[in-house]
Parts: structure tokens; C-alpha cells; sequence
């Protein structure tokens, strides 16, 4: 429910924002062109404070201790919760990583390493000498990294459109501007 009426809200600016722009633009109206570019500044600035927060989120390691204390607690339960044991296979399969330091958290928990820590076929345990090396806290903490990395950087990206966007909305006012005080339309 939640994600449908997020994008109805989101559809009904950019229409609003467009709306402006285009008509706008065809109307010649200086007014319009500048509330135009008046919400994608506006925009701009929400977009930028949110690439910002978002930033500190990822690079403030007490939030990267509060993922790895839930991915404790799965751990604990991997022999018990069916859920838990399927996320963290995914996980180890996917970041190529075992345990949550290494191997040996399986086997002083008196747990048979699975096949997730040696890419094997499910339903296969696998030996510590052919596990991964790595623990899934180190990989988890570089795959957050890695991720908020790659936001930010479309985030700047974007936010580099969008000032393009900006600069040439108010040239058209101003040019538009400038043929209503010369009596001529353009």
C-alpha cells in the first residue's frame, strides 16, 4: 500500500513540475518558466540533503554495528529458523563469505558448515579447508559501503542534470523576458 501511494504522490509533482515547464515554454510565459525552475531547485536542495543524509548513514559505523548485531542474532538462530538459515545462505552465496568471522562459527556452534560458504549445490555441507575465508561482518560492512558509494555518486549525477535543467529554464525566462520588454515575440 505504502510503495503505491508513494508513487501516486511522486507522479503528481513531477506532473505539476512539468506542467510549468511545458506550458511555460510554449506560452512564453516568464512567470511559469520561473516557478518551473524554482521547483527543480527546490527539488535540487531536497535531493541534495537527502544524498547527504544518506552519506553520513552509511559512513557512521554505529549504523553499520546495529546491521551487524542483527546479523548476529540471525546467526544464533540458523539452525533453528528456517527464514534465518535461508537469508544467510543468500548472503554467504552471494558476498562469498562464511560465518560471521569465518568457518569456526559454525563448528563451535556444533553446526555442520553449509553449502553456502563453498558455493556448492544445496542441501551439501562443505569442509572449513574449502570454505571462504572471509566473514560475512567484513563483507557486509564493504557491500554498504560499496552500495552507498554508488547511490551517492547517481545522486551527484542526477543533481547534475537537474542543474543543467535549471540554468537553461531561467535562460528561456530571461530571453523570454527580455522580448516582452522589446515589444517582439521570439
Amino acid at each position: 500500500m505504502f510503495p503505491s501511494i508513494t508513487l501516486i504522490v511522486v507522479g503528481s509533482i513531477i506532473f505539476v513540475v512539468s506542467f510549468f515547464g511545458c506550458c511555460g515554454a510554449i506560452r512564453e510565459s516568464h512567470c511559469m518558466t520561473i516557478t518551473f525552475a524554482s521547483f527543480l531547485l527546490f527539488i535540487l536542495l531536497i535531493q541534495v540533503a537527502v544524498a547527504v543524509y544518506a552519506f553520513m548513514v552509511v559512513k557512521n559505523s554505529e549504523n553499520h554495528g546495529a546491521i551487524v548485531e542483527s546479523y548476529k542474532k540471525m546467526f544464533d538462530t540458523y539452525s533453528t529458523s528456517q527464514e534465518n538459515r535461508e537469508i544467510i545462505d543468500v548472503v554467504q552465496a552471494s558476498l562469498q563469505c562464511c560465518g560471521i568471522d569465518s568457518a569456526q562459527d559454525y563448528i563451535s556452534r556444533n553446526i555442520a558448515v553449509p553449502w553456502s560458504c563453498c558455493g556448492e549445490q544445496q542441501d551439501k555441507t562443505c569442509s572449513v579447508e574449502n570454505s571462504y575465508n572471509s566473514g560475512c561482518v567484513k563483507s557486509l560492512k564493504a557491500a554498504l559501503s560499496t552500495a552507498g558509494n554508488i547511490l551517492g555518486g547517481v545522486a551527484i549525477g542526477i543533481a547534475g542534470v537537474e542543474l543543467i535543467g535549471i540554468i537553461f529554464a531561467l535562460c528561456l525566462a530571461n530571453s523570454i523576458r527580455n522580448a516582452q520588454r522589446r515589444g517582439y515575440r521570439v
